[in-house]
């Protein structure tokens, strides 16, 4: 089975595990929530090891990522091709949270971006930063559109808040989950 049909079949089984917890007669929440943890967690690491980033992702500087390490990590350009921050992807620092998103214990960030269209218009986007085998890297983005105002942000539980929206990480997908 090739790295494409992994992700793909961990994907399905995300989704199958958050139908179910929804379900009227589901397992216990703990058991469930640790088992849709695993899932998203599998789907993530296949991501990286299908990543094929053409370029050596510098080392987080320590166990907790700082703004630096987000500096040096591998971002997805409005292509889908991988890159550094530069002309194609700008990081927006003041709007960076950091915060364990996938259940590995390990904090993660969740950072606005900029990526320019072919005529240099802004168009912004929310994006889970991964923080797996000591380094950073794009996992999941959900558009923020061509202007943005962050007045809040915080991840907490594994759960992004952006400006009272709620946001969380289901294998390489970030979903809208409530707020305002």
């Amino acid at each position: 089975m090739n790295v494409s049909s992994t992700l793909s079949l961990l994907q399905a089984l995300a989704g199958m595990l958050a139908l179910l917890h929804g379900a009227p007669t589901a397992p216990a929440s703990s058991t469930l929530q640790s088992a849709v943890n695993l899932a998203t967690r599998s789907i993530q690491l296949v991501a990286q090891a299908d990543a094929q980033i053409p370029f050596t992702v510098i080392p987080n500087d320590g166990m907790w990522p700082n703004v630096n390490d987000l500096e040096n990590a591998a971002y997805r350009d409005a292509s889908g091709n991988w890159v550094r921050l530069g002309p194609t992807v700008s990081l927006i620092q003041a709007d960076t949270s950091f915060g364990d998103l996938n259940g590995d214990e390990l904090d993660d960030a969740a950072v606005v971006v900029n990526k320019p269209d072919a005529t240099g218009s802004p168009h912004y986007y929310l994006v889970a930063m991964l923080n797996q085998g000591g380094v950073m890297f794009d996992d999941a983005e959900l558009s923020l559109g061509s202007t943005v105002n962050v007045t809040s942000h915080d991840i907490t539980s594994g759960i992004i808040t952006v400006n009272g929206q709620q946001y969380a990480l289901f294998g390489t997908a970030l979903s809208q989950t409530g707020g305002n």
